[in-house]
């Protein structure tokens, strides 16, 4: 059943069909592209139709709207095509309410990221009060560059599929009817029994420009980035290179008796250079367990590093098993490894080249629930050579629901810095110090952010007006709300 539901959830599309006699003929359907289909010649699916049945389709009345599905969306982080608007406009057989504590289904979106450069949109479907304890997952694979319009309609029919279950339990279960065009359902495409003549590796190349200036201060940012992944059951790769080129120029006002007005400009220009090549190799061993090795080689301006060469095997352990990732995961990453530095001032320690070994502890939680979602870590390593050269951090969020419409989200981190060995020793000018051209020497570093928020009134208002939607820069900067 969930191989065919599966099958479903890729091509098929769902709308209320009002009863009639006989329903007048329908023309044929455009099939559409798998959702999960990695080739674009993948034989097309059949859509699945609910349309209004009858010569002159009947408006359903409040009475019964009113005791149709309740549903809660709920897109936690990054969710490509998680339009409400258009899935209220879409869907106008169920009641969309802006609390979960509503709902008779909880629709809990989640996110990660696959092995094509695509991602993996996993739907669960949760079902509250009367529909409590019926649950169900059903999940879209989306390609690399599909656009949001085609993500957002594959997600249409996912919810379509999962909800008509809940809603046959529902009063305007009379009024709708599912059915498959043609008749005919195509086989899933299986990676592993397609020839493949980039044998599952995905490139990406990015290069990216922007400036930004006024009277007295310019920003020119240069950057590019290249990669190259290959993700198996048992294997995942991945190589990448980014470079990096950030120059400030400034205009400073200086004391000159000589000068129009007793003063002068001076021009100070800062420039931030950096650029590395990584790569990750990991190997799976079973459900819990993880090797393989982490190398890197690059320069920094800002960390003093003219040259950084780093190789570091690692071992990461799930407690949870990695089918489970979508909603929680518990991970101790652990890796070890010599460090190379050259650098273009002698540090702080006399030092203008070194190989340091050290290691590095990671433990993470994280969760994506129907209450809200959590993501914690804490990190520790210090150099093998002087345990006194050491770095902790502890970092995360929380976005948790406490209740209907009341919502809190804390955001931060904290971190106890002494492993900086790569500080220049010669003592910087105050200009160096306010522009930040190099990474300053401190014990500590952190951020905070907390949130709450309340909303109350209407629980089922849905309607979608996109008027005035675009207020304009200064209509933002002065806190006017568009659609």
């Amino acid at each position: 059943m969930r191989f065919f539901l599966m099958l479903l959830l890729a091509s098929t599309t769902l709308s209320m069909r009002a009863h009639a006699q006989q329903p007048p003929t329908e023309p044929p359907v455009p099939p559409v592209r798998a959702a999960n289909a990695a080739d674009p010649n993948t034989p097309p699916l059949p859509r699945a139709v609910m349309r209004a049945g009858g010569p002159a389709p009947e408006v359903l009345p409040d009475s019964l709207l009113e005791k149709s599905l309740r549903v809660f969306l709920d897109c936690q982080g990054y969710i490509p095509g998680c339009d409400r608007n258009f899935f209220v406009q879409e869907m106008g057989f169920v009641n969309w309410v802006r609390d979960r504590m509503d709902a008779d289904v909880h629709l809990l979106l989640t996110s990660l990221a696959a092995g094509n450069g695509g991602r993996e949109l996993t739907v669960n479907f949760l079902g509250q009060k009367n529909f409590t304890g019926k649950v169900d997952t059903l999940a879209v694979t989306t390609l690399p560059n599909d656009a949001d319009d085609r993500v957002r309609r594959d997600l249409l029919r996912t919810f379509q599929l999962g909800l008509a279950p809940y809603v046959a339990r529902t009063p305007i279960a009379s009024r709708m009817r599912l059915s498959l065009a043609n008749g005919v359902v195509a086989p899933s495409l299986n990676p592993r029994a397609v020839k493949d003549r980039w044998n599952l590796w995905v490139y990406r190349v990015d290069g990216n420009v922007s400036a930004s200036g006024e009277q007295l201060v310019r920003n020119t940012n240069l950057s590019s980035s290249l990669s190259a992944a290959r993700t198996t059951d048992l294997w995942k790769i991945n190589i990448g290179s980014t470079a990096s080129y950030n120059q400030r120029d400034f205009k400073l006002f200086v004391a000159n008796e000589n000068a129009p007005g007793g003063r002068d400009t001076v021009d100070v220009a800062v420039l931030q250079r950096a650029a590395n090549t990584n790569a990750l190799i990991g190997r799976t061993i079973n459900a819990h367990w993880t090797v393989g090795t982490k190398l890197s080689v690059g320069f920094s301006e800002v960390l003093n590093q003219k040259l950084a060469v780093r190789v570091s095997p690692a071992i990461e352990y799930n407690y949870f098993p990695w089918t489970e990732a979508t909603s929680r995961q518990l991970t101790a990453l652990y890796y070890v490894g010599p460090n190379y530095y050259r650098y273009y001032e002698t540090t702080v320690f006399g030092e203008d080249a070194e190989t340091r070994w050290n290691h590095t502890l990671l433990l993470a939680l994280t969760q994506r629930q129907k209450w809200g979602n959590t993501n914690v870590s804490l990190e520790g390593s210090h150099y093998l050579h002087d345990p006194e050269r050491n770095h902790v951090t502890v970092s995360g969020f929380m976005d948790l629901r406490l209740g209907r419409g009341f919502s809190l989200n804390l955001r931060g981190s904290a971190s106890r810095v002494r492993d900086q060995i790569y500080i220049a020793g010669a003592e910087q000018s105050e200009r160096d110090i306010l522009t930040q051209r190099q990474q300053l020497q401190t014990n500590f570093r952190y951020n905070m952010n907390v949130g709450i928020g309340y909303t109350f009134g209407s629980i089922y208002n849905s309607i979608v007006n996109q008027r005035f939607g675009n207020l304009g820069e200064l209509g933002r900067r002065f806190g006017f709300r568009g659609s």
